[in-house]
């Protein structure tokens, strides 16, 4: 019976045993899967000290990580956690643990004399009352990264199932935390990589758009633009305010506002000019060179009200550059100008006086008359005449011709076909540069040397005209104006209209001896009747029909629609006292 007793309590003390391991399983096995779904390191390290504790019961556990300055503690159970602890990792506990390999225990920690002291740990211990405790090394295959502590405030031994279970602990935390560190590096990785990558982009989108900016301002540059148009153009691109310079340190153009000049500036434009690079006048003004190759031709000032960032400064080093495209085209236009200027108001005074003069002038505009040109006279109602000019002289050096101001006028001499289109261009380009309106005329010059004068007056009086129909900003032609342009325009020119509207029939009637003039004249008094017409003619119906479809023929089919017989009219009744006032008077017979 009493066999039988002790082999029923063997039987339950072995059975709670089991049921202790097999809790023991469980509480380790739910702690790996917690440490496992851990994501960042400090997570990791909480989880980490937390079921150690619980795992053995203990009062306190700890977690330390070597590094250069020893041994980094995570803590978790401490009645006065200490922030920021490390020990050293060589001495103590921790140290013994880590010198052997193994797990190490004591059943009073402040009264074992078999490891060496540790001055921190034993005051932590010494404050918390902790007297039993266990270390165990956290160790990868490669090499031990740091220890796992558990402390109770009882002194007791530790069973060999605790610390297999605080060993495997110790395991799965040391894989843990190297994969939480590799996974902190990949991410510090990416995003360097990602960092790098942005401002490498950053870098290419700052690279194109001061491209893309300088292509807009050399654009501007070869289309005429001046140096107002290039500093607003960097004003608005940039939204800060700019002043560009010439050779003579002489202000082309200021857009925005530009702090009053002082010593910080003068020093920074002398410095900027002489040592050909971008220097600064405080922290709000950058001033930079305008140079083509070694030659000075000015600078241009930049003022931020903060320091230009990389992306900015490009964009104003391709604007000094376009700058200096700019001043090379306006000193070729200004030295070649002059005389082509001269030349071509000398030749609009000189039609057929002089053959040989006229053709030294025709040489000296370095233009080809035997090509087919146009002359283009533009006003503006307000506009600089330096403006004028430099827009004018640019026009001309990139589309070739002459031009020169006369009578409050813009005259140039260009090489086309077409003198409608040509006024029509002048006029918007002009307008733009001025951001004022331009009106403009246009005439052909048909390759002889008095058709310039000639070209000039008709433009001029297609200007007078649309000037007196409060047409300010238009351009037009004299075929485009008709009958208006001449009725409008100052020095009319009668014969060329009666020429150009009812020459084809003068000619036949002066060739064949008919009277086509006077029975389309006729034909108009009679109300376009053909049979009053012949009444009035004296002749037969017939004769006028014949007549009509001859006129037809000469004038082109729509002679008959109100503007063109409007036309037609006027030229007759023009020509009739044009005949009158210049026919010569027979003598008076007594």
């Amino acid at each position: 019976m009493e066999r039988a007793r002790e082999y029923a309590l063997r039987i339950d003390e072995r059975f709670r045993r089991l049921n202790y391991r097999n809790d023991r399983l469980l509480l380790l096995m739910d702690a790996v899967r917690d440490i496992a779904e851990r994501r960042s390191f400090g997570s990791l390290l909480a989880t980490i000290v937390r079921r150690a504790r619980a795992l053995v019961h203990a009062d306190v556990s700890l977690i330390g990580l070597y590094d250069d300055e020893g041994m980094a503690v995570r803590q978790d159970g401490l009645i006065s956690p200490v922030p920021g602890l490390h020990i050293p990792a060589d001495t103590g506990l921790s140290g013994h643990a880590r010198h052997v390999g193994a797990p190490v225990w004591t059943p009073d920690y402040l009264k074992d004399e078999n490891f060496q002291r540790n001055e921190l740990l034993d005051c932590l211990f010494e404050r918390e009352g902790l007297r039993a405790a266990v270390a165990i090394p956290l160790c990868t295959p490669e090499k031990a990264i740091g220890v796992l502590l558990c402390a109770h405030r009882e002194v007791r031994s530790y069973s060999p199932d605790e610390l297999s279970l605080m060993n495997s602990l110790a395991g799965y935390a040391a894989s843990a935390v190297e994969r939480c560190r590799a996974l902190d590096e990949a991410r510090a990785r990416i995003a360097r990589i990602t960092s790098k990558y942005d401002r490498l982009r950053a870098r290419v989108h700052a690279e194109q758009r001061a491209e893309q900016a300088g292509r807009r301002l050399l654009d501007a540059v070869l289309a005429g633009a001046d140096a107002q148009a290039v500093t607003d153009e960097l004003a608005r691109t940039l939204s800060l305010s700019v002043a560009l310079r010439d050779e003579n340190d002489l202000t082309l153009a200021v857009s925005g506002r530009i702090p009053a000049e002082g010593d910080a500036l003068d020093e920074a434009l002398l410095e900027a000019r002489v040592e050909n690079r971008a220097t600064r006048a405080g922290d709000d003004i950058t001033v930079l060179p305008v140079t083509a190759g070694d030659e000075d031709l000015g600078a241009l000032i930049v003022h931020s009200g903060r320091p230009l960032d990389e992306s900015d400064h490009a964009v104003a080093t391709h604007a000094a550059r376009a700058s200096a495209v700019l001043a090379l085209v306006n000193r070729r236009a200004a030295a070649q100008g002059q005389a082509r200027d001269e030349a071509l108001d000398a030749l609009l005074d000189r039609p057929g006086r002089d053959p040989q003069r006229t053709a030294q002038l025709t040489q000296r505009l370095g233009v080809d008359l035997a090509r087919p040109h146009v002359v283009v006279v533009a006003h503006a109602e307000s506009g600089r005449r330096g403006r004028i000019t430099a827009w004018a002289s640019r026009h001309v050096s990139l589309r070739g011709g002459a031009k020169t101001l006369r009578d409050g006028c813009l005259v140039l001499l260009l090489p086309g076909d077409d003198p409608g289109a040509a006024a029509r261009e002048v006029s918007r380009r002009l307008g733009q540069a001025l951001n004022h309106s331009v009106t403009a005329g246009g005439a052909p010059a048909d390759g002889e040397p008095d058709s310039v004068a000639n070209g000039y007056r008709q433009a001029k009086r297609c200007v007078e005209a649309l000037t007196s129909m409060d047409r300010h900003g238009a351009a037009a032609t004299a075929e485009e104006l008709g009958f208006v342009g001449m009725l409008l325009g100052g020095n009319r020119d009668v014969r060329g209209f009666i020429d150009r509207t009812i020459g084809p029939v003068l000619d036949y009637d002066e060739e064949r001896s008919t009277e086509l003039a006077g029975t389309l004249e006729a034909y108009f008094a009679a109300g376009g009747s053909p049979t009053y017409a012949a009444d009035a003619l004296q002749v037969h119906p017939n004769t006028v029909h014949r007549r009509l479809e001859r006129i037809a023929q000469l004038l082109g089919p729509d002679w008959q629609e109100p503007a063109r017989a409007l036309e037609l009219q006027l030229a007759l009744r023009l020509q009739r006292v044009f005949s009158s006032l210049h026919d010569p008077q027979p003598a008076h017979t007594p």
